[in-house]
Formats: structure tokens, sequence, C-alpha cells
């Protein structure tokens, strides 16, 4: 966040101080990576090893990582580097929204119930709220009005 009268409302909302510094795109967070900038990477539903047109270039940062968590439905080429492997559950099992490369939201409802047992945004509660910064939502929706609020 650039502009200091919306990091102030960020700040406000959540009751810490953001960072000044505008954060790293996937590419600069390979880079990273490869010169040891980057030590852990969560990957949650996505196969940069598979997608990414440099996969030699993905997999040597992959590699220099200290710690690698993968949340995914399937054993793919990049959670083959993982140091933790989540379970993760499908488009079809997740009520809420997407956000797609274009930065268009997408509503989705579940059809099914997880079957890793929850849901990919309680994973994600709780792992944050272990690592010592709450995240008590109920539901979807609460995460989707905290977004709209801000």
């Amino acid at each position: 966040v650039t502009l200091p009268a919306v990091k102030e409302k960020f700040e406000k909302a959540w009751g810490r101080p953001m960072p000044d510094k505008i954060g790293l795109k996937i590419p600069e967070m390979f880079e990273a990576a490869h010169e040891g900038k980057v030590k852990a990477m969560y990957i949650l539903g996505e196969n940069p090893v598979l997608t990414d047109p440099n996969s030699h270039h993905i997999r040597g940062g992959l590699e220099a990582l200290e710690f690698l968590v993968v949340q995914e439905l399937f054993l793919t080429e990049t959670a083959e580097y993982a140091d933790v492997i989540l379970p993760a559950a499908s488009f079809a099992e997740c009520d809420g929204t997407f956000s797609n490369t274009e930065r268009r939201v997408q509503r989705v409802r579940k059809a099914i119930e997880p079957i890793p047992g929850r849901a990919n945004w309680q994973t994600i509660c709780e792992m944050v709220s272990r690592m010592g910064y709450p995240m008590n939502y109920a539901s979807p929706r609460e995460i989707w009005d905290e977004m709209a609020s801000l």
C-alpha cells in the first residue's frame, strides 16, 4: 500500500503497522529465493514448476528455500519440494470468492463439503493465528465484509 491515507486505514483496521516497502511479485520471489533473501514460501493451489515458463529457475528457487509449505489437491511437481504438504479443498468445496489474473472477483458456492474436513480459508486462519495474529472469522462472508470495508 503506497498511499498514506490507505495505509493508515489498513493499520487502523488491523491494529498493526504496514510496511512502507512494496512486496515482491512472484518472479521476484523466486529470484530472492535464489539469492537467499526469501527463506520460506507457502504455495496454495499453484504449481509454478509446471506453469512457469522457466521451470529450471523455479526448481532452483524451491531448492534454495529453507522451508516450503504447499497446500494442494494432488502431489504436484511443486509439492514434491515441500517440507509440509497440507490438504486443499477444490473449487467445488469452496464458498466465497476467487480473484482471477485480471484481478476480477468471482463468487463461488460450494457443491459439497470439503473432503479434507476444512476449507482453505480455515487452514490459513488457523496457521496465521498460531503465528500470533488471531484471525477469528466464522465464515467467508466475514472475510468478504472486511475486504469490502477496506
